[in-house]
């Protein structure tokens, strides 16, 4: 797999990008061009329904198109995002690629693993397309792959996260296990949960209500590696449903915020991960992230800093400049998270679906876009 390490090497030569779609997820990229004018610039947004179109340019002052067609021919845009549903993505990618225009994909990049391996045969490594996962850059993983590439934890056998779904958490799993496309030995279970119902993307509920939450544990067995996966339904916003991290190795281990090494065989050292962030107190910088230590080592550097930015629209922003630096490199530059990595991570988020569903344990085989 693609090393994504904690520091961004991208360039800082400002890129142009234009967007497909205008649902909420469009917003992020808007944001994110808005707080950094001097990296982005959007040269404008595919937006079919003329009252988003109106609300889109007056919200953020973008011009706004009603064609794939019109974008490309009146703006130019160095690359282009997809923001749209899963059914339309792959046409929509295969159609940029084919007029050689860079990808930024949502994702996942295809519906099922058909699409997949359709897209694949289409796009492969013949175009530049990349993918708008952004949880194996968001800060707080970031510094704990950081952690475990520095060597501190020796070699890392096992990662178990509960934090959000399928495609999104075994990205962070892989890297953090470092991989890459092994088959794996997939066995799932699901249960469900009795709890008040929490916010959604939309705030808090109007009145108290009890609901099934869903609940997915899934074991994925590298051989000599073992990623877990923990998911409930609607644990991105919900309070009393908090996110965990456990990675280990042969030297050390992290538990959330603590991480525990042996420097000496006999000398266990405890230390915690820590944010450095301004505008606390009598701080007069801003506010935003500065980085991240583990005790006193620095394991993370906002690359975008001061710009006042939450976790996710940093994680979202270098996937933008890895693509950017890519592009400005001519294609030397190792980009960000590929279309493989996407792939993968969604096929083996599906062989995590079917084995809850048929109480089996699932044996992966090596797909198309499998790298060595």
């Amino acid at each position: 797999m693609t090393t994504m390490t904690a520091m961004t090497n991208a360039s800082t030569s400002r890129t142009v990008f234009g967007v497909v779609g205008s649902g909420w997820r469009t917003e992020f990229y808007l944001r994110i061009a808005a707080a950094l004018p001097d990296r982005f610039g959007v040269a404008g947004v595919v937006a079919r329904r003329p009252e988003r179109a109106k609300e889109l340019r007056e919200r953020f002052g973008v011009p706004t198109f009603d064609s794939v067609d019109a974008l490309l021919d009146d703006a130019g845009p160095d690359f282009v995002v997809t923001s749209v549903s899963w059914a339309a993505n792959p046409g929509i990618v295969v159609e940029l690629a084919r007029r050689g225009v860079p990808v930024l994909s949502e994702t996942p990049p295809a519906p099922d693993l058909d699409g997949m391996r359709a897209l694949w045969d289409e796009v492969g490594d013949t175009a530049i397309v990349e993918v708008a996962e952004q949880y194996p850059f968001l800060p707080e993983y970031a510094a704990r792959v950081e952690v475990c590439r520095s060597g501190l934890l020796g070699k890392v056998t096992s990662a178990h996260l509960s934090a959000t779904q399928t495609y999104h958490a075994i990205a962070v799993l892989r890297t953090l296990l470092d991989v890459g496309f092994a088959d794996a030995e997939v066995a799932g279970t699901a249960f469900t949960n009795r709890l008040q119902r929490g916010p959604d993307r939309d705030g808090w509920p109007v009145r108290e209500e009890l609901v099934d939450a869903g609940q997915v544990i899934a074991t994925l067995d590298f051989g000599d590696r073992l990623g877990v996966y923990d998911f409930t339904a609607g644990q991105w916003f919900h309070p009393i449903l908090g996110n965990r991290i456990v990675v280990r190795g042969e030297r050390g281990e992290v538990v959330d915020d603590r991480l525990t090494h042996l420097p000496d065989p006999s000398a266990p050292v405890q230390t915690s991960f820590t944010r450095q962030q301004t505008g606390l107190g009598g701080d007069l910088e801003g506010f935003h992230l500065r980085a991240l230590y583990a005790g006193e080592r620095r394991v993370y550097a906002n690359p975008y800093a001061p710009a006042r930015m939450p976790d996710e629209e940093i994680a979202i922003a270098t996937c933008l400049t890895r693509l950017a630096a890519r592009i400005h490199s001519g294609g030397q530059a190792s980009g960000g998270y590929s279309l493989a990595d996407a792939c993968q991570d969604h096929y083996l988020g599906l062989v995590v679906s079917e084995a809850v569903a048929s109480g089996t344990r699932i044996r992966t085989t090596r797909q198309p876009w499998a790298r060595s």
